[in-house]
């Protein structure tokens, strides 16, 4: 008996149709898609505003330096001239006190002189605000020099993200209050774009008031009689502590930060009967230049972060996902095609013949 080819009635299929992919991929390919596309603007408008806040943790130490400078030595109860003035600043946040919506920072500035390392002024600032708008808020142990009774308002050392050209209102610790800083223009500082801001503070008795000083340092040896303010017994004359100055900001509108800084200062005694008797302080602080790289490479940095979250990240889900659903549609197209080898059915050759025996 001759063997039989099981094989040999059927015509080999082809290829002709081309692989079609499995029929799961396109039901997953429009979820990923839709996804996707949801996703996008919430990237944009919720995920993104989240992130891109103050921080709590922060930590900075900036320096200032003022030259040819002029102060009262207390020690000595001399005035110097010519003096190189250096003004530390440490900025630190508090995480425990901060949560998602407000932050809380605390800001410590060391004032003395470059050379002798004479103490002039220490100052102090517990602020906390909005980690969105940057608005001071009075809580949380919010204090000037350590005084929980100031009321704090505007904006303090965080500024808003996205800053813009108009007149920001921002708290003055000298004077313990908010007082406009105007916008004066546009200037590149260590290579980044910035806003220039001017804040002008006009003559303000600050402190407390009256403070008392030897007659003898306003060169009041004997006042005359009923001289205002004057203890003949004591030898010393009530004064008003008077502040005026001038804060420049270069701000990054991207980041709010606070690249260049300038504080142009002036303090000066005042007796009762209106006459400004001596200047106890007259000296122009500048940000170091190793600050000023640093806040700059450092405001690039964050500028690139916010760019990623707000444009990138939703634009790349927006464009895979579309791409996605179209690739779902190719792929439904191809499924609805009839296959070439289905519409012709191969020919079936017919059985062979059994073989008959003798």
């Amino acid at each position: 008996m001759r063997a039989h080819d099981h094989g040999a009635g059927r015509a080999p299929r082809t290829g002709g149709g081309g692989m079609r992919p499995p029929r799961a991929l396109g039901p997953a390919a429009v979820a990923s898609g839709a996804f996707l596309l949801t996703l996008a603007p919430l990237l944009r408008l919720q995920v993104a505003p989240r992130i891109i806040v103050a921080p709590a943790d922060v930590y900075q130490r900036t320096t200032l330096h003022a030259e040819d400078a002029t102060y009262l030595d207390g020690r000595s109860g001399t005035v110097r001239r010519g003096a190189r003035i250096t003004a530390v600043n440490t900025l630190r946040g508090d995480v425990r006190a901060s949560d998602g919506r407000t932050a809380v920072w605390d800001s410590f500035t060391w004032i003395g002189d470059a050379d002798t390392g004479t103490e002039i002024d220490i100052q102090s600032q517990r602020v906390a605000f909005d980690r969105r708008t940057a608005r001071l808020v009075n809580a949380r142990g919010a204090a000037v020099d350590g005084d929980t009774r100031v009321r704090q308002s505007g904006i303090g050392p965080f500024w808003p993200i996205g800053v813009r050209k108009r007149t920001y209102h921002v708290f003055d610790t000298k004077t313990r209050t908010r007082r406009a800083m105007v916008f004066a223009g546009v200037e590149r500082v260590q290579g980044v774009r910035v806003y220039k801001f001017v804040q002008r503070t006009e003559p303000t008795v600050v402190g407390p008031s009256p403070t008392r000083v030897p007659a003898s340092l306003l060169d009041l040896d004997k006042p005359r009689p009923g001289f205002p303010g004057y203890d003949a017994e004591r030898g010393d004359v009530a004064v008003d502590k008077v502040y005026e100055g001038t804060v420049t900001a270069w701000v990054d509108p991207r980041t709010g930060t606070r690249i260049d800084q300038r504080q142009e200062s002036r303090t000066l005694l005042r007796t009762k009967d209106g006459v400004d008797r001596l200047v106890v302080a007259d000296l122009v602080l500048r940000l170091s230049d190793a600050d000023r790289r640093d806040r700059a490479i450092r405001a690039d940095r964050t500028a690139r972060t916010i760019v990623l979250l707000r444009v990138v990240l939703p634009l790349a889900s927006a464009g895979l996902g579309a791409a996605l659903l179209v690739a779902a549609y190719f792929m439904a197209r191809a499924a609805r095609r009839p296959r070439p080898d289905a519409a012709i059915p191969a020919p079936r050759e017919p059985a062979p013949e059994p073989e008959k025996h003798a």
